[in-house]
């Protein structure tokens, strides 16, 4: 016989029901939650069921996984297959388990079978849902038995163990979270050098160039700074996204994953290189403002970066109670970037100007 007394599970309940009476018994799982019991409740364990055999799953669930069974008995409960199994593995625990299990709560006078008459329930009809709550509460705190932990869910990793537990577990979506986690960790580690471009400050490089020099400098320049974005929209392109995330139904590549989410980053802190490296060098006095100018152009597409990268993480981070709920999964990866028109204007302006000082 089992002993649950020195037993430990994953769940205080397990609620079986069929979808007819989804209306009541979704309530009473809510409640339940919202009380800190752990429940097994279909709509909670989407991920979990997600590609899995159910059969042999549902037999673990309700003969083996859950402290009790609450069994919502009606018309619609008997006349199921799905809930026909889950009844014969709950009543297969009962059967051998020296303290009750088998808890059912009524909702007509249909009669279960195997269900003795002597069996003590719940009638729905004259018990409020508080009280249910309240009964299985009871029923609970002096029951034999302990549950575990509830694991906590994984989302997007922050730090370089978390993200070995993601790999390591690998839950449904992971990818997004991979993604997001690879996106976060390493624009992260290049705050101080975007405070400093926010700043407009920059270390001296040791570099001076004459006049001649200086318009060839701002001219290469602006060739850096426009080759950024295709290459970053690379990393962004179906194809790329397809390589790496693998198509519906299929598992990603981790490795391709970190990569693209790698040089999409990258690709970022080369844009605020080139600022730096225009306020590093020394030029002629009266080239400081077209060359501050120059590097204000980054402003924009990096401000853009950062807000893609926050919105894709914020959007990542959500993935799990998504799945938990049935919802959508799509994640998009559109980023748009643009130059900002006044900044453009204020470069050209000052180019102007430096060029009619110098007489060219």
């Amino acid at each position: 016989m089992v002993n649950s007394s020195t037993g430990t599970f994953d769940f205080d309940v397990a609620l079986s029901f069929a979808a007819e009476d989804r209306k009541y018994v979704a309530v009473i799982a809510d409640m339940l939650k919202n009380k800190g019991v752990r429940i097994f409740y279909d709509e909670y364990a989407t991920a979990d069921l997600w590609g899995r055999d159910l059969y042999t799953v549902l037999d673990e669930v309700y003969r083996k996984r859950a402290r009790f069974a609450i069994v919502f008995v009606s018309f619609h409960y008997l006349s199921k297959p799905w809930t026909r199994h889950e009844r014969m593995s709950a009543q297969a625990r009962a059967f051998t388990e020296e303290d009750p299990y088998f808890l059912p709560v009524r909702l007509d006078d249909s009669e279960l079978p195997g269900l003795r008459p002597t069996i003590g329930y719940i009638d729905a009809r004259n018990t409020t849902q508080e009280q249910l709550v309240s009964l299985v509460r009871q029923k609970l705190s002096g029951a034999p038995g302990s549950t575990k932990p509830e694991p906590a869910t994984l989302r997007v990793p922050r730090t370089p163990d978390q993200q070995r537990e993601l790999l390591a577990q690998r839950p449904p979506a992971w990818e997004y979270l991979l993604y997001g986690g690879v996106l976060w960790q390493r624009r992260n580690a290049l705050e101080a050098k975007w405070r400093d471009h926010e700043l407009g400050y920059a270390s001296r490089t040791g570099r001076h160039y004459e006049i001649g020099q200086v318009f060839a400098f701002l001219q290469n320049s602006l060739s850096d700074l426009a080759a950024c974005p295709p290459n970053i929209l690379k990393m962004l392109s179906p194809e790329a996204q397809l390589r790496a995330f693998g198509a519906r139904g299929e598992p990603g590549n981790a490795e391709l994953i970190e990569h693209i989410a790698t040089r999409f980053v990258e690709i970022y802190e080369q844009m605020m290189d080139v600022a730096s490296a225009l306020r590093g060098v020394g030029v002629p006095e009266e080239l400081n403002e077209v060359v501050e100018a120059t590097a204000r152009l980054a402003d924009q597409p990096l401000k853009e970066i950062r807000d893609f990268i926050d919105r894709f993480v914020a959007e990542a981070d959500s993935v799990p109670d998504r799945i938990a709920e049935g919802k959508n999964l799509e994640i998009t990866m559109d980023l748009t970037m643009t130059i900002d028109d006044e900044a453009l204007d204020r470069q050209s302006i000052a180019m102007d100007i430096a060029r009619r000082r110098l007489g060219l």
